[in-house]
């Protein structure tokens, strides 16, 4: 709804970051070029016109985008284990019959999860055979190693799986998966972050000519996964070099810390983070709603798990608060 007299720069929000955390260790910044305020609409939106094949295409590559940066983020988030394949035995179940098999794929984890006493979580991902069959690569976590069976050279499995044990990898079995679904196959994920890349390149426009992608779920997950958490959002002051993806309205960049992204929101000059001993001359602060967080100035403490302490019960002077930035400038000489 619009209001007279106000201007588009009163409506829109002009260059504009976002401080997410990802898991433990991956933090991205995301730069907008220009972010519409909520509440506001346009009074005469223009509306190009949409053909039938065209609307589709859309919906087909909005889908695929949602669905990319989603995957992505559950992956990055949440302290996943194991890399899975599993595939489904044709002569058990109707294995062309997606939504079917993973309904029935679903509920046995649960059950299985309430007879052994685990607490498996999942993202799984769906890929359809040539002949259309479907199978399934996915992460999880909570499942007992000593549920396991390590694949060997003498068991019966591709060539391709015995060229892996070969190559130092290590393979796992599944004896209750494969006892009520077929051939599985699991791998312990060494690296979180090329494993999310990893689950993404799933996620194609191929699955345009597969079926899945305006008919299907292009993912499935358990309930209560974690998601990014944002830190902070708020006018960028310093230009984001080197983004890791730009185009013409948004640039990404990731970072190891939080301390290496806040800069950014601050004014172009040298940043130097305050504990409650400091005598530094220049400084970046930002303020935060309660509850606050805050980002520890300690050099030593640059892994993610040390970065945040809790305002209650801290008495010593907060490095960073998380709101709108204001930023000291050392005195001219």
């Amino acid at each position: 709804m619009g209001i007279k007299g106000l201007g588009e720069t009163c409506v829109r929000q002009r260059n504009i970051g976002f401080l997410r955390q990802y898991g433990a260790s991956c933090f991205r910044l995301i730069h907008m070029r220009s972010v519409r305020l909520p509440g506001y609409e346009e009074r005469h939106p223009q509306k190009r016109p949409r053909t039938a094949v065209g609307s589709a295409g859309d919906k087909l590559c909005n889908s695929l985008s949602r669905s990319r940066s989603t995957v992505w983020e559950l992956a990055r988030c949440n302290p996943w284990e194991w890399f899975f394949t599993l595939t489904i035995n044709g002569v058990w179940h109707d294995r062309y019959d997606l939504e079917e098999t993973y309904r029935v794929l679903a509920k046995w984890l649960n059950n299985y999860n309430t007879r052994t006493d685990a607490s498996i979580k999942y993202l799984i991902i769906p890929e359809l055979h040539r002949d259309g069959a479907v199978h399934f690569h996915g992460l999880c976590f909570g499942l007992p190693e000593e549920h396991l069976t390590r694949f060997t050279q003498e068991d019966p499995i591709p060539r391709r799986l015995k060229d892996m044990l070969r190559s130092g990898h290590e393979l796992y079995n599944w004896p209750a998966y494969a006892k009520k679904f077929g051939f599985v196959t699991l791998e312990r994920i060494r690296d979180l972050g090329r494993c999310a890349a990893y689950m993404t390149k799933y996620i194609t426009k191929d699955l345009q000519n597969s079926g899945i992608a305006l008919n299907h779920h292009l993912y499935y997950c358990s309930k209560g996964l974690k998601r990014s958490e944002l830190l902070y959002s708020g006018e960028m002051k310093r230009n984001l070099d080197h983004p890791d993806f730009s185009n013409d309205y948004v640039r990404i960049k990731c970072f190891s810390s939080a301390e290496e992204a806040l800069p950014y929101f601050c004014d172009d000059m040298e940043v130097s983070y305050e504990t409650g001993n400091s005598d530094s001359e220049g400084s970046c602060h930002a303020h935060a709603d309660q509850p606050q967080r805050h980002v520890s100035a300690d050099p030593g403490k640059q892994s993610a798990p040390h970065l945040y302490r809790e305002a209650e019960g801290d008495t010593r002077r907060p490095a960073l608060r998380m709101d709108q930035p204001q930023c000291d400038r050392r005195p001219q000489q």
